[in-house]
């Protein structure tokens, strides 16, 4: 553990209150629109403090009316029947012992009240800001998603809403309530009986040290224990992701190996947060026995009554509970104070690629782009990806971007579709500066197929109708038979209504490719990228789909013709490669050919 974490570790109680003060301030913004239920919720956990430290005085006064005096002796009564009419009346006696079981009923529906009440404000809340993160990274640029792991992000925003939960269900009950039992139930034992009392409570002030002592190392493992389930989360989310390669290498158990330590890991944190935590009741507990030792050695000696020893006895236990559970408030709040946080740092977090305040609609498009002068460099990378690049593309023709892997051919397609911004120059279509238009109105306009191709674990048609959401069945239907994906949809188990498993994993390569490009089609839009969208079709589906977007290669003979390079990369990929892959290497990457 490095020196400012175990500076955080050692965070006193105050120091915790302090620290969390304004991030749990903000959480509590969010139960603004639920500020009625959250106040009887409020409410209800002040009544349960009150009725709770109330009930020491029931019990005083129900113990003093039913032991009136000592228990007379059987043959007394016999020998003097008017013995029996001596003391309380039965009627009255059992109204009097119904004051307990009253008192109880009322303590116990103001506790479900306040438990009801401040859950459902808090997973209210909890959810809402879960819609609000999940919006918040939905909306982010691809940067983010670059430097995030995905595990990480799915436990923020699993994981970490559930202990920001706790932040509003319990410690916002408890700070009230607890309290409020303590200070009541004292001021009425001081009422009954201040010598008891004084004697009773002389050593609460010891139950400090425990809660000092556990508390310092249950923080440290609630840090440690969040880390481990952040590892188990990314974890799994990599290994479901990628699958197909750990089964191709044969590396399940490698994966399952960092699963257990990452779980393992989790699981000793977790027992350290426990045995840290639960460690204080037990003592607390202890301390507080040998002062009821105390207390019982004063009643003796003080001859108290039998009413009001139970009054007093009752007093004590009930300020035990409060006591204990005040204790372990602060490694909740230390649990809930770090999961706010990060949720709040995404939150916070500004896209690096984002709308201008002055942003406009883009509501057609007639298809011309072009780069000027646009350099762009990846974050994280140390040289340009592009340089200096100037394209012009005319509205109505098919362009073909041809270069060796690594090129830049992708990072161009992610230009126009605004996924970055370039680090200098600018990219304009139909003449507007991307950065002036909105994000939204820009990717309307454009159609996409990626080479690696994404379907979602739904049915076909949902699948291809995300494309355009709103479109009917007869133009998913015309979508699929352009990409030539009609017939082996029919072929299905249910047709359209097929589920395809998770990436669509349950058809082929060539027909998961078929339905990007069908999904690509039914969005009509003006301007169609296509990321080398043909790799995992036959050559005759290939040739049958470019026939079908009209897009005949006419140029291809040009080309060769005019341009080395093409040819070069041409005869690589079809030819025998000799010394043309020399050649190609040291050949400056023509990145934009036209086909005409």
């Amino acid at each position: 553990m490095s020196k400012a974490e175990g500076a955080k570790v050692k965070l006193s109680f105050w120091e915790t209150i302090r620290r969390a003060w304004k991030p749990y301030m903000r959480l509590y913004s969010y139960a603004g629109p639920y500020k009625w239920r959250f106040a009887v919720g409020l409410a209800f956990g002040i009544a349960y403090g009150l009725v709770n430290a109330l009930l020491p005085l029931t019990v005083f006064q129900v113990s003093n009316f039913v032991f009136h005096g000592a228990a007379p002796n059987p043959r007394a009564v016999i020998a003097h029947r008017e013995m029996l009419n001596v003391g309380p009346k039965i009627d009255s006696l059992v109204w009097v012992c119904l004051a307990i079981p009253v008192v109880m009923a009322v303590r116990s529906l103001c506790s479900y009240g306040n438990v009801y009440y401040m859950n459902w404000v808090s997973n209210k809340v909890v959810n809402d800001v879960r819609n609000q993160l999940f919006a918040k990274v939905m909306h982010h640029s691809m940067d983010f998603f670059n430097r995030m792991q995905s595990g990480f992000l799915m436990s923020r925003i699993a994981n970490d809403t559930r202990n920001m939960q706790q932040a509003l269900a319990s410690v916002s009950s408890d700070v009230f309530k607890q309290p409020i039992t303590i200070v009541g139930a004292v001021v009425v034992l001081l009422l009954m009986d201040w010598k008891f009392t004084l004697v009773s409570l002389v050593l609460f002030p010891i139950c400090i040290i425990p809660i000092r002592i556990f508390g310092r190392r249950a923080r440290a493992a609630v840090q440690r224990e969040q880390k481990g389930g952040v590892l188990m989360s990314v974890t799994m989310q990599e290994s479901f992701a990628g699958i197909r390669v750990i089964k191709s290498f044969a590396r399940e158990e490698q994966q399952e190996k960092i699963f257990r330590r990452g779980a393992q890991q989790s699981f000793a944190h977790t027992m350290r947060t426990v045995k840290a935590t639960e460690a204080v009741g037990p003592l607390v507990e202890i301390i507080a026995s040998i002062g009821v030792g105390l207390a019982l050695l004063y009643v003796y000696a003080a001859n108290l009554s039998a009413g009001r020893f139970f009054g007093l006895i009752s007093g004590i236990f009930i300020i035990y509970e409060p006591i204990k559970t005040l204790s372990k408030l602060h490694i909740v709040m230390q649990r809930s104070l770090g999961a706010t946080t990060q949720i709040f740092s995404i939150l916070d977090s500004v896209p690096a690629v984002q709308d201008a305040p002055n942003a406009v609609e883009l509501v057609s498009s007639q298809g011309r782009i072009d780069f000027e002068d646009v350099t762009f460099r990846y974050s994280t990378g140390v040289t340009d990806a592009v340089r200096a690049i100037n394209l012009h593309i005319e509205p109505g023709k098919t362009y073909a971007l041809v270069g060796a892997s690594g090129a830049g051919k992708s990072t161009i397609l992610s230009l126009i579709l605004r996924l970055y911004d370039p680090t200098s120059g600018a990219v304009k279509i139909d003449g507007h500066n991307l950065r002036a238009l909105t994000q939204k109105s820009l990717r309307a306009q454009i159609g996409l197929v990626t080479q690696e191709t994404f379907l979602f674990h739904d049915t076909i048609f949902k699948n291809i109708q995300f494309g355009r959401l709103g479109a009917t069945a007869e133009e998913v239907y015309a979508a699929a038979r352009t990409a030539f994906a009609h017939e082996f949809i029919l072929a299905q188990p249910d047709g359209y209504d097929t589920v395809i498993g998770d990436k669509g994993c349950l058809i082929s390569g060539g027909q998961q490719q078929r339905l990007a490009i069908a999904r690509a089609l039914l969005k009509n839009a003006p301007i169609l990228l296509l990321d080398e969208a043909t790799s995992s079709l036959d050559t005759e589906s290939e040739k049958q789909i470019q026939k079908a977007l009209d897009k005949e290669i006419g140029s291809h003979a040009e080309l060769l013709e005019k341009s080395g390079y093409y040819r070069r990369l041409y005869d690589l990929q079809f030819n025998q490669p000799t010394e043309a892959a020399s050649e190609a290497a040291s050949e400056p990457d023509v990145l934009a050919e036209e086909l005409v």
